[in-house]
C-alpha cells in the first residue's frame, strides 16, 4: 500500500512539474484604509521597465486584456473608470524569464521515481509576473499591491490562452481584495 501511494505522490508530482507553474497570488496593502470611500480609477502611465519579452512588450492587446481584467476585478468593488468622486490610480508591471526547475524523488526516504520516467524530472518554461499598484490618486501613496506569477509558455503563442490565464492570475491576486 505504502509503495502505491508514494507511487501516486510522485507521478502526480512529475504531472504537476510538466504543466510548469500554476498561477501563485499575492498581495499586501496599507493597514487602515476605507476602500470603500472609493469609487473611481484612472490608469497610470507605463513603466519604461523591460518586460522581459519582444511579444509582450508595448503589446496593445495584451494590456487591453490586462486592464479588463483589473477592470472587471474593482467593478465588483464599486470602483469604475470615468465616474466621479474619490479615485485610485492603477499601475502594473509585467515580466517575464525563462526558468528551469528540478523535481527528483527523495530515494533517501524510500520514495523513487515511476517506471515512465527517470529522476529528476527538468522541466523548462517561461514564468510571468503581473504586479498590479493601486494608490490613492490625490496623494499618490500605494495602498494595496497584488501580484500572481504563472507559467505563461502556451499563453505567448495563444491569444485565448492568454485571455485565460490573465483572467485567472488577476482573478486570484483580487481574491485579496480589499484586505480583511
Amino acid at each position: 500500500m505504502r509503495g502505491q501511494v508514494t507511487s501516486s505522490l510522485v507521478a502526480a508530482t512529475v504531472v504537476v512539474a510538466a504543466c510548469g507553474l500554476g498561477v501563485v497570488a499575492g498581495a499586501d496593502y496599507a493597514p487602515g484604509v476605507d476602500y470603500a470611500r472609493y469609487t473611481s480609477l484612472e490608469w497610470g502611465d507605463a513603466d519604461d521597465r523591460p518586460v522581459g519579452d519582444p511579444r509582450l512588450q508595448d503589446n496593445p492587446f495584451f494590456e487591453q486584456r490586462l486592464r479588463a481584467a483589473v477592470a472587471l476585478e474593482l467593478a465588483e468593488h464599486g470602483i469604475r473608470q470615468g465616474v466621479s468622486g474619490p479615485g485610485l490610480t492603477v499601475h502594473h508591471h509585467v515580466t517575464v524569464r525563462g526558468r528551469v526547475d528540478v523535481y527528483d524523488a527523495d530515494e533517501r526516504q524510500g520514495y523513487s521515481a515511476t517506471r515512465r520516467s527517470e529522476s529528476p524530472q527538468i522541466v523548462e518554461f517561461e514564468e510571468g509576473t503581473i504586479v498590479v499598484d493601486i494608490a490613492d490618486a490625490e496623494s499618490r501613496d500605494v495602498l494595496w499591491r497584488g501580484w500572481a506569477q504563472f507559467d505563461i509558455t502556451r499563453a505567448l503563442s495563444d491569444p485565448e490562452v492568454m485571455d485565460r490565464a490573465i483572467q485567472e492570475a488577476i482573478g486570484k491576486m483580487f481574491e485579496r481584495f480589499p484586505p480583511r
